[in-house]
């Protein structure tokens, strides 16, 4: 009889995807707005194109997975105890209402 518990495997996936999909997200910065054409030149002459240093983006340095799931304390509590009530046996309506949580 197959069991309706997700394996750690299919845990491990899961958490795979959702970070990758939560850094897809990330790195999707708004485009800057467009400039009207009617600006005087003096305008321009003004305006400086070096980005301050304050407004500039940080390098992407890719977070290790744990960084990643220590984050955001509340899912790391629902995962602990998604990982906990897996081992001890818990029922599988409470495990996909964890993993319904978690989304």
């Amino acid at each position: 009889m197959p069991s309706n518990m997700p394996d750690a495997r299919a845990v491990e996936e899961a958490l795979r995807r959702a970070r990758e999909m939560q850094g897809r997200s990330a790195h999707h910065a708004p485009p800057p707005p467009e400039k009207s054409t009617e600006e005087s030149p003096q305008g321009n002459a003004e305006t400086s194109t070096e980005i301050p240093k304050e407004f500039q983006a940080a390098p992407n340095r890719p977070l290790s997975p744990l960084d990643t799931l220590l984050k955001d304390k509340e899912r790391t509590l629902l995962l602990a105890l998604l990982l906990l009530l897996y081992n001890e046996g818990g029922s599988a309506e409470l495990l996909f209402a964890l993993f319904y949580l978690l989304i």
